[in-house]
């Protein structure tokens, strides 16, 4: 059986500790899972750095919404990849679109020269793309070096056929990370049909708070976020995952 990577999102500090604990080889370092990922704060960033060995990438996404961004939001996501080059960590991964769901590709060329030499990941905005085959070719143009995806459908199972497609496409120019509903299940089928040699995964279980007399109080939209869940790492995902290439 050939080496599968395995790359785990982890959404809090603890998250990443015990993927990393559990057999992750990768971890991508994330906040807000409700609403699609957000960036992590910086105390977050280098506390998991100083606390695991393996590679950290670490999204970089300045707010929810779309990924169509001004000059600012813009420069804030140039200063956030500088501190995160300054902290050590691996890798980024960015997403940049036009309004018209094209990659923006001259953000893109300069957010990647900022970036080196860490690794650089087009993350799932990529899944909006109308012509996922066209903007594939913009990213090894850029010289992005992955790009998660899930087939441009809700997981990857449902992608495959666009997956199997981008693959193809892709060859030795560009890393297909496959990644949405992931889990023991079907990991195997996923590598075994597409030929990638890394797979991304939560491995999340959803926890609940301890606080007892819990009130009606709302400090968030309750039909968005829950104030009082959130997902941690289900360790043994990871690392029935992990047992399936061994």
């Amino acid at each position: 059986m050939s080496y599968i990577l395995i790359e785990t999102a982890a959404f809090t500090p603890n998250a990443a500790l015990v993927a990393a604990n559990n057999g992750a080889d990768r971890i991508e370092l994330c906040s807000g899972f409700a609403e699609g990922g957000l960036s992590p704060s910086v105390g977050t960033i280098e506390l998991v750095r100083e606390s695991v060995s393996i590679p950290l990438h670490v999204l970089i996404r300045p707010r929810v919404g779309d990924f169509v961004y001004d000059t600012t939001e813009l420069l804030a996501i140039e200063k956030e990849i500088q501190i995160c080059k300054k902290m050590g960590v691996n890798g980024v991964v960015i997403g940049i679109l036009n309004g018209d769901t094209t990659i923006n590709t001259e953000a893109l060329k300069r957010l990647i020269d900022v970036a080196r030499p860490m690794s650089v990941t087009f993350h799932r905005a990529f899944d909006q793309c109308v012509d996922p085959l066209q903007e594939l070719q913009k990213l090894i143009d850029c010289g992005v070096d992955r790009v998660l995806t899930s087939g441009c459908k809700n997981s990857v199972m449902e992608g495959l056929p666009m997956l199997q497609q981008l693959v193809e496409a892709a060859k030795d120019k560009i890393i297909i990370l496959p990644g949405g509903g992931i889990n023991p299940g079907n990991a195997k089928i996923i590598t075994e049909t597409l030929g990638v040699k890394e797979l991304h995964l939560s491995g999340k279980k959803r926890v609940e708070s301890p606080m007892q007399g819990l009130t009606a109080l709302s400090l968030c939209s309750p039909s968005e976020v829950k104030d009082f869940s959130w997902y941690e790492c289900n360790g043994e995902n990871i690392t029935a995952v992990k047992q399936l290439f061994d």
